[in-house]
């Protein structure tokens, strides 16, 4: 009878009834029971079920939070439970496969590449512009596989670039404007007459004007200095003139067709040439060493490719602006010069 009146207590007590429980020591009569007897099954039946005490514990008033187990710490408000042998699945306490028992270190993972590691290795992709200033020439010594007899060419060309650099290759669009007349003088083919076919050629503004494309490659030897080197192709429109006038086929021979003043057009005082080509002017099919006429060449070509080749080195000056120094042959002729580039 104690045991059903204590039942019946903590019954009171956990569904927030009005019937206050028993004291303790104190057994409920037969009447008492029988008259609370239905209060408490409704009681019982109206309110949600809670979890049982455990034996030997305390009931948990209401508003209060349970008790920890015996044997455990309480954790305390706003620190997270302990995962050790939680018995929870994946918790990584020591019974668990892989877990690690209290103490013990983690095994530390293996570092990944980052992203931006593996981007920063990719070489970056810059642009620029450029200037360059090239002294060109064509010595007899090379003309010597063509001609018998020429003038050399000195003169000089500019221009700008346009560039795309990535890593160590540029690619590079250019413009260029050239000056390519020779010193008026006597030419004679290769393996010519120079009684019947030694001219006296005179140079008329012939330029050239050229777009190219260059490829070309840096290899650095320190962070300031590279050697570069690459090719280039494009197209140059001719502007200007040639013309031509027959010498005097009894005055040139072998030894003298290279000079003008012993070899020149019959009928003309050397001192007073430019007179003497303005008053005989003409054309091809006129002119002849007997009948010498001054005419303007027509074989020449308006339009002439153009193949660059190229080696020298690349300064770097700062981030921005670099100086390259090269030469090579570009055209018809052979340069030297200097570019220098400014990046954005």
């Amino acid at each position: 009878m104690r045991r059903w009146a204590i039942a019946c207590g903590v019954l009171l007590i956990g569904s927030g009834g009005e019937a206050a429980p028993l004291p303790v020591g104190e057994a409920a009569s037969g009447d008492e029971l029988g008259r609370d007897a239905p209060l408490l099954l409704a009681q019982q039946v109206g309110v949600d079920e809670e979890p049982t005490s455990r034996a030997g514990e305390e009931p948990t008033a209401p508003g209060e939070e349970p008790a920890p187990p015996a044997g455990e710490e309480p954790t305390p408000p706003g620190q997270p439970a302990p995962a050790g042998g939680s018995g929870e699945p994946g918790a990584g306490g020591a019974d668990e496969p892989g877990g690690k028992a209290p103490g013990e270190p983690a095994t530390p993972q293996p570092e990944q590449p980052a992203a931006s590691v593996q981007a920063a290795a990719k070489p970056a992709v810059s642009y620029g512009a450029g200037f360059h200033v090239r002294a060109l020439f064509l010595h007899p010594w090379f003309m010597d596989l063509f001609l018998d007899e020429m003038t050399p060419l000195n003169s000089m060309a500019f221009g700008g670039e346009f560039i795309r650099r990535k890593g160590n290759f540029d690619l590079i669009g250019s413009i260029d404007f050239g000056f390519y007349s020779p010193t008026d003088g006597n030419y004679l083919g290769n393996g010519k007459d120079p009684r019947e076919k030694t001219d006296y050629v005179q140079f008329r503004d012939l330029n050239l004007l050229a777009f190219a494309v260059h490829f070309i490659w840096h290899h650095g030897f320190t962070e300031w200095l590279s050697l570069v080197y690459g090719a280039g192709v494009g197209l140059g429109i001719v502007l200007g003139d040639i013309y031509r006038i027959s010498n005097d086929s009894a005055r040139c021979n072998v030894d003298n067709a290279g000079d003008e003043n012993q070899c020149f057009p019959r009928g003309m005082d050397p001192a007073r040439r430019d007179e003497f080509l303005a008053a005989n002017g003409g054309t091809k099919a006129q002119d002849s060493p007997e009948t010498p006429h001054l005419f303007k060449e027509e074989d020449v070509w308006p339009v002439v490719p153009i193949v660059h080749l190229l080696v020298g080195l690349n300064f770097k000056i700062s981030d921005q602006f670099s100086v390259r120094v090269d030469g090579g042959w570009r055209g018809v002729t052979f340069y030297m010069g200097a570019t220098g580039h400014y990046f954005f």
